[in-house]
């Protein structure tokens, strides 16, 4: 059994005996923290990352978990006055009137997952967990109700170098915070979301420029070369490989490729079903570079829970049994060391897909048609009934790249 990883160490607890020149001193971080009187017990200055400070108390209740209360005095000596009495009254046993927006920001971050993760789509969700990680750990142990618009911006802000998951960040953080105003009990006040303060002043998003990467001839032709030697070499699987020159042949979005199966196919119509796909239900055409790649992979079976032999429902089966490939990074890295090249993108294969329909002479929506685009234009109805009029299209494209990634001019 593999021995499991040492946790790490926890951060010792600042402690320093408060006074206004020691809360005037303290500097502001990155992120949020604390720092405890040694004097008063659970009594402390929250120190944000836009500045601002603010008194608190934590009290540890029997049989409950801690409660935090941010006191409402704005200086050291009558936040001591408003400590004082509150515990007086917590040592007579009278309520604390606890009120219902103290919960802290990790629990309605890990109540909003719960919740709304499972209505969106996998992809989806799985950009969103990795969003969340980030705004969980910016306002940790910080009660909802206190994070302000200037926390907001100063965490925007601090992702800067990472505008895409920044603006994702800010979109989810205002869900959040208008959830924790409806929950029961709410977390926050009515009309308080940071995020539409932050739009009142003139906040914006980051600009997230289109990366626009051209595969060069060349490049494509290495690629092609580097396919070819890892079929010989026979050590990489011949279903990632696969996936690679499908995701060139059918210009499709990378789930969309990893995640066919065999009864989408329609080799009579020549045609490729989505159910569910970004856009909705899509279809593509099944041209003959596509259809080269798919008779040449073995139709694989697996003994299910029933120990009853099934034939493996999905065209490129992944390591897990029944289950299609998941993620094609490594492979990926492989592969363009191999081939030498550089700064690629698995997505950017379907841009060379739309880059070579428009090379060959399509129109932009036959384009936007091949590569399953919401504005899709039936600029084929007039063709032969029974005849899906993008497959002479595609025919074109694809047998194209398959040329160029042969060496063939």
């Amino acid at each position: 059994m593999e021995r499991p990883k040492d946790r790490a160490t926890p951060k010792a607890a600042r402690r320093i005996r408060l006074t206004p020149d020691v809360v005037a001193g303290l500097q502001p971080e990155s992120h949020q923290y604390y720092v405890w009187d040694t004097r008063r017990t659970g009594f402390g200055v929250r120190v944000n990352a836009s500045g601002t400070v603010a008194y608190v108390v934590k009290l540890n209740l029997p049989g409950k978990r801690s409660v935090w209360k941010t006191l409402d005095s704005k200086d050291l000596a009558n936040a001591d006055i408003e400590y004082h009495q509150l515990m007086v009254k917590f040592g007579r046993g009278e309520a604390l009137d606890q009120r219902p927006f103290e919960a802290l920001w990790q629990d309605a971050v890990d109540k909003f997952e719960k919740e709304h993760l499972q209505t969106v789509k996998p992809r989806t969700a799985v950009t969103y967990r990795s969003a969340l990680k980030w705004i969980r750990e910016a306002f940790r142990n910080r009660p909802v109700r206190t994070i302000t618009y200037e926390d907001a911006w100063t965490f925007h802000k601090s992702l800067a170098h990472k505008p895409r998951t920044a603006n994702v960040c800010m979109q989810l953080l205002g869900q959040i915070c208008d959830r924790a105003e409806m929950w029961q009990p709410p977390m926050r006040d009515l009309n308080t979301n940071p995020m539409a303060m932050l739009q009142k002043i003139g906040w914006k998003p980051y600009f997230e420029p289109e990366r626009q990467r051209p595969i060069v001839d060349q490049e494509m032709e290495r690629l092609g070369a580097a396919l070819c030697e890892m079929e010989r070499e026979g050590e990489e699987s011949v279903f990632t490989i696969a996936a690679v020159r499908l995701l060139f042949f059918m210009g499709r979005r990378l789930r969309e490729v990893l995640g066919l199966r065999w009864d989408q196919i329609d080799l009579e119509a020549r045609t490729i079903r989505w159910t569910d796909t970004k856009t909705g239900a899509s279809s593509a055409p099944l041209n003959d570079a596509t259809l080269l790649v798919l008779q040449s992979l073995p139709r694989l079976s697996y003994f299910n829970d029933d120990r009853e032999l099934v034939e493996h429902p999905y065209v490129l089966p992944g390591k897990v049994v029944g289950e299609p490939i998941k993620y094609l990074t490594r492979f990926w890295k492989r592969l363009l060391a191999k081939a030498e090249v550089n700064d690629l993108w698995r997505h950017d294969l379907r841009h060379a897909h739309g880059n070579e329909s428009a090379n060959v002479g399509q129109n932009i929506q036959m384009t936007a048609a091949l590569l399953g685009h919401k504005d899709f234009n039936s600029s084929g109805r007039y063709s032969k009934p029974g005849v899906d009029p993008r497959l002479e299209a595609s025919q074109r494209v694809a047998g194209s790249l398959s040329n160029k990634l042969k060496g063939k001019k």
